[in-house]
């Protein structure tokens, strides 16, 4: 399926149902990368300094992003964001983005977006931002912060390229113990 025809009219934008799950699921998260962002923490007498920098690796690392089956069953039972995009002519779900809801914040933490491998670089993710964007407006909230795994440098560039901000990280954020960082875009 590389290279796989795509006409836009056929897209469809959805709220994901609970039988999307293993579609979603089954959907190729895989990325490659040459550069992590490394974190530094140096805790001082009167400050925290936190440096993070882009570091080159000495060979490609392939990872892929996995996503966490509870994450859109809960989206489903709390009504949260969970939009699939799929293409009518074949029925196949070709992305979906995930986030959930923080209401006493007012926040959206968008935790999935995933495009299959040979539909991503056709603007889908950015559609899927979109969507996820104007849902969090739709709902009165004031900010989405996006969890990036450190070693996800693709992502990280996507989220930036998004107009999003960096704004923290957290040791051991994800299941696998992965530095995660986050960044911001207000509502």
């Amino acid at each position: 399926m590389q290279n796989a025809g795509l006409d836009h009219s056929q897209l469809v934008f959805r709220d994901g149902v609970a039988e999307d799950i293993p579609y979603c699921l089954a959907l190729d998260g895989a990325y490659q990368t040459e550069h992590v962002w490394q974190m530094t923490l140096q805790e001082l007498s009167e400050e925290i300094q936190v440096n993070c920098r882009r570091q080159r690796l000495p060979r490609r690392l392939d990872s892929r992003h996995e996503t966490n089956p509870a994450h859109l069953e809960s989206a489903l039972l709390r009504a949260y964001c969970f939009v699939v995009v799929q293409d009518k002519s074949s029925n196949h779900i070709l992305g979906f983005v995930s986030m959930r809801v923080d209401e006493l914040s007012q926040v959206a933490y968008l935790q999935d977006i995933v495009i299959d491998r040979p539909y991503r670089r056709r603007s889908l993710g950015s559609r899927l931002a979109h969507v996820a964007r104007v849902w969090a407006s739709e709902y009165d909230l004031r900010q989405i912060i996006f969890e990036i795994p450190t070693t996800n440098y693709p992502c990280i560039l996507f989220a930036q390229a998004l107009g999003f901000s960096f704004c923290g990280f957290n040791d051991h954020h994800f299941a696998n113990r992965e530095i995660a960082v986050f960044f911001s875009l207000s509502i």
